[in-house]
């Protein structure tokens, strides 16, 4: 597959932590009040220059949060480099309440000064709390990430590595990771290159980085055992910025049924069994599978 091309992510306008939550998002997005902080955690944590690796804690203080918040920004300092440049590729909901919040944030990290100097992609569950009239990152973890499926070794599967190849799904690291450990399942494979075959599309969190359960409740999520992926783009375009009245929506999400997802959520609602929407649910398009429940299906009318 080729290399995608991350632009850094640019729908929201720079504002200061303490955006107040009724904020109106720029263009089609969705719940700015809550990515921008999100947004603005990542890329501050995760930039630096240093003649050393920074200390994890020092670094998250020296950015300007509370030090209890390095585990929440682990992922950013699993590959030690003095030098580090991140840019958020896009935040997407994974929660929400009056009072808390979870957004999957995708990032761009550039390592100039690493032993193996690159680019990677990393994902992180950044909870949020309502403070005041302002919400900022917490780290506070409630509900707690469960267990998730452990990586099984071997490589991918047969229907992995098509996947891999393919260039009409966009995988973010973190994803392709899922798939070349096994821990996204076949069934879940199998339905996003069927949804490849139509449509152009960008896959932005399976199993690493997502809460785990379905947020705010402690009900395991199908992420956490590989039977989930939530699409952000279709042909080229965020599904927050894809009009509400677009065939295209109704259409990649009956299409996701036929494709075999139990569950399938979104923007809207289309006639039938098995699709669903709220707030969360407006940035992304959630294509899972419960074993023992019947296949979504659009009605016949």
């Amino acid at each position: 597959m080729r290399e995608p091309i991350r632009r850094r992510y640019r729908g929201l306008p720079k504002a200061p932590v303490s955006t107040a939550p009724d904020a109106s998002p720029s263009g089609g997005e969705v719940r700015a009040d809550l990515k921008r902080p999100a947004t603005e955690f990542v890329e501050r944590v995760g930039t630096w220059a240093r003649a050393t690796p920074p200390d994890p804690p020092a670094q998250v203080t020296n950015a300007g949060y509370p030090r209890e918040l390095a585990a929440t920004a682990g992922p950013l300092f699993d590959r030690p480099s003095p030098r580090a440049i991140t840019e958020v590729v896009y935040p997407q909901l994974g929660g929400l309440t009056p009072t808390t919040a979870s957004v999957i944030v995708v990032a761009r990290q550039t390592l100039p000064g690493a032993p193996a100097a690159g680019a990677r992609e990393v994902t992180l569950d950044v909870r949020l709390r309502y403070v005041g009239r302002s919400w900022v990152v917490s780290p506070v973890v409630d509900p707690p990430r469960p267990e998730s499926v452990r990586a099984r070794t071997g490589g991918p599967s047969t229907e992995g590595r098509s996947l891999l190849a393919s260039a009409r799904a966009d995988l973010p690291g973190p994803v392709r990771h899922d798939v070349e450990t096994r821990r996204l399942g076949d069934r879940v494979i199998g339905m996003v290159r069927a949804l490849a075959r139509g449509y152009e599309i960008e896959l932005q969190v399976a199993v690493s980085g997502h809460p785990g359960t379905v947020f705010p409740s402690t009900r395991l999520s199908n992420h956490a055992v590989g039977r989930a992926v939530d699409v952000r783009s279709i042909n080229g375009t965020r599904v927050a910025d894809i009009r509400r009245d677009d065939p295209l929506l109704v259409r990649f999400m009956v299409d996701a049924a036929r494709a075999g997802a139990t569950e399938v959520g979104g923007p809207i609602v289309p006639p039938g069994r098995g699709f669903f929407t709220d707030e969360v649910h407006q940035d992304h398009i959630h294509v899972g599978f419960t074993p023992g429940k019947p296949a979504a299906a659009a009605s016949s009318s």
